[in-house]
């Protein structure tokens, strides 16, 4: 009996502390020690949760992660072999030509080009992760293999901007296999135009550059590849006549570039 005695008692004081709390709760009289409560409790869970995260046993959660982590450093891998493997392959390639001298060429990386979509268009410009620093200079031509892509047109220390040869504002003299000479200009299609009317060009026929080296190495080289005629439009009252060309170059693929450094 006397266990239901003391009881009552302590239920009845428990009872009423219960809503005097619930009261001063409800108009708010408690917030202090809710957020000194919070305060250590947060503190206690930040620590707990870094705790049972780093525990062997759970997880599903953590092995997935690191299986995704551990696949993304192989993917890194393979990416970064393939394009080691692209680039051994372009070197290879450039320095079996015997034109021009491999011993003037710097290798760049295409990293960017501007305004490009791919299936829609073609690159009319690229940016290349070689500058200033590496004695990079506007004018200076860019190719690959004996295939001419374009010429550098502006410079930073550590970047230069490129105009393919199909970019519109792109012109240079040119000649045909049997020695007929032209302006090539990029645009919409590339053309080798300002061909006498006299000249006998044909389809199929390659077309290279004239070669405008300057004095200071500044220019294209001579008798690099630019494309082969793919059509020709002669008019008997016209003085010229003109021809589409077709570049050998995929200039929306293009990874690896040289650029032609004259080491007078």
């Amino acid at each position: 009996m006397k266990r239901k005695e003391n009881f009552f008692p302590i239920f009845f004081v428990v009872a009423f502390l219960c809503i005097i709390i619930l009261i001063l709760s409800l108009s708010g009289n408690l917030k202090f020690l809710s957020s000194f409560l919070e305060k250590g409790t947060s503190a206690v869970q930040g620590i707990t949760f870094h705790v049972f995260r780093s525990l062997p046993f759970i997880s599903e959660d953590s092995k997935i992660k690191d299986l995704r982590d551990e696949n993304l450093n192989l993917l890194s891998k393979i990416v970064d072999a393939e394009k080691l493997k692209r680039e051994n392959q372009a070197l290879s390639d450039q320095f079996q030509t015997s034109y021009p001298p491999s011993y003037k060429l710097l290798k760049a990386d295409v990293i960017g080009a501007p305004g490009f979509v791919p299936g829609v268009s073609q690159p009319l410009n690229l940016i290349l992760n070689k500058g200033s620093k590496d004695n990079l200079k506007v004018g200076l031509a860019v190719v690959v293999k004996n295939n001419l892509v374009g010429t550098i047109v502006s410079v930073s220390e550590n970047l230069a901007k490129v105009n393919t040869i199909n970019n519109p504002s792109s012109s240079f003299t040119s000649k045909a296999e049997n020695g007929a000479e032209g302006i090539v200009k990029g645009g919409a299609s590339l053309t080798l135009s300002n061909v006498l009317l006299s000249e006998n060009v044909k389809v199929s026929e390659i077309v290279l550059t004239y070669g405008d080296v300057d004095f200071n190495g500044i220019g294209i080289p001579a008798d690099l590849v630019v494309g082969k005629i793919i059509s020709v439009e002669r008019n008997p009252s016209d003085l010229f006549q003109k021809a589409k060309l077709e570049s050998f170059v995929d200039f929306g693929k293009l990874s690896t570039v040289f650029v032609y450094i004259n080491t007078k």
